[in-house]
């Protein structure tokens, strides 16, 4: 499982501290409609009731196949009030913003502005990469693939200590890039298969420096207005997230089963994270821009069997990534299927296709899985659970 952040948070809050943490979580308008008769709903509901007994605060599961749209929303959008999760909530999706970023990627390539076997030092300026190590061998290809070598800097001992010190001043775009200047390799270029952040960062530069535009711009021109999402937001500010009704964020720091409301430092996570995870949406509108990368509605054939070409690290069983999808094994092993998954520390989400099912589904839950301990297991176990079921039910 790929993680944005591996935090070993042991700062001591006392109860006027918890409470800053916790957000009020505003009533939203409007429904979802769905196939309230769709085939697989009681045994959906079930799955999702148990992981939901077993103590994940809140679980939404999406789902879209040949019977129509599925969904279920249950436990809490905020524990304390017993506020419920609802279907047309809005929640940070993290990494399922890299699918977008590769997405962006691509066609930049297709109109001849990158060329992913070119290196960095084709498009940034030596000032700004020169202090990253293989920065003239690293391609494009490689950013989007995660065989750069770069480490990555959300893991990184400073990192860390500037979240302990000062978890509501987070770093923009350029500070997060120092924390791995002068840092040694992972590995050379091409050679291994590693999860980076940072090369989802540098492929954000690359991007709005080829286009001249920001990387807002870029997402509301090519992907979000041409398809018609609506419920999609990049970056989202406080007035925003309390508008549109975001879920608290709950995390087990103690590794005892015990979760705390950690809402205020997550969502100040989130709004940092920019073109690797810095995406907000309505699972439904993540599904329609899938399906819609998946039918060839945006990017080329040719482009879209580059991301699924996979590469494999040295130590993995089976493949990691292609160039921005995630390659997992749910149901018949045969049967390849792939989507992203996204972390912070309050919560965790999901995208998948089927293809042997022509199916799509999505899944978040409000707890995170950053450190050892039993959510680690209860939120991964939710998903694992639903994929499976997804992937071998008719």
């Amino acid at each position: 499982m790929k993680k944005i952040l591996l935090l070993v948070l042991m700062l001591a809050f006392n109860q006027c501290q918890r409470d800053m943490y916790l957000l009020d979580v505003e009533p939203l308008e409007g429904t979802v409609e769905y196939n309230r008769n769709h085939p697989l709903k009681d045994s959906l509901d079930a799955i999702v009731a148990r992981h939901i007994a077993d103590g994940v605060p809140g679980i939404q599961l999406m789902v879209k196949d040949a019977d129509g749209w599925y969904m279920t929303s249950q436990g809490f959008a905020q524990v304390e009030h017993q506020v419920p999760f609802r279907d047309n909530m809005v929640a940070w999706v993290y990494s399922i913003t890299k699918v977008f970023t590769a997405t962006l990627t691509l066609m930049s390539a297709e109109s001849g502005q990158i060329d992913l076997d070119s290196t960095l030092a084709a498009f940034l300026p030596e000032k700004l990469i020169g202090k990253l190590a293989n920065y003239q061998r690293i391609t494009v290809r490689q950013l989007l693939n995660h065989s750069s070598g770069l480490a990555n800097f959300t893991v990184l001992p400073a990192y860390l200590l500037d979240q302990f010190n000062q978890p509501f001043k987070q770093p923009d775009l350029m500070e997060q890039l120092t924390y791995v200047n002068g840092k040694p390799e992972m590995f050379a270029p091409g050679s291994d298969f590693y999860y980076s952040n940072t090369n989802y960062l540098l492929l954000q530069l690359i991007l709005e420096k080829v286009t001249g535009t920001d990387y807002r711009t870029l997402l509301r021109t090519k992907i979000l207005e041409p398809l018609q999402l609506n419920e999609v937001y990049y970056d989202p500010d406080d007035r925003q997230i309390q508008a549109l009704g975001f879920p608290n964020y709950y995390f087990e720091r103690h590794a005892d089963g015990q979760l705390e409301n950690v809402t205020s430092w997550n969502n100040a996570i989130g709004k940092s994270l920019k073109g690797y995870g810095g995406i907000a949406a309505n699972g439904r509108d993540i599904i329609l821009f899938y399906e819609a990368l998946m039918e060839g509605r945006l990017i080329s054939e040719g482009s879209l069997n580059q991301m699924k070409t996979w590469v494999t690290g040295k130590s993995s069983t089976e493949p990691d990534y292609g160039l921005g999808l995630e390659y997992f094994t749910f149901g018949d092993p045969s049967i390849p299927t792939y989507g992203h998954e996204g972390d912070n520390i309050g919560g965790t989400t999901m995208v998948l296709y089927i293809p042997g099912k022509q199916r799509y589904l999505f899944i978040s839950e409000n707890a995170g899985r950053q450190l050892f301990g039993e959510y680690l297991f209860k939120t991964s176990e939710t998903k694992i659970d639903l994929c499976n079921f997804l992937a071998s039910a008719d």
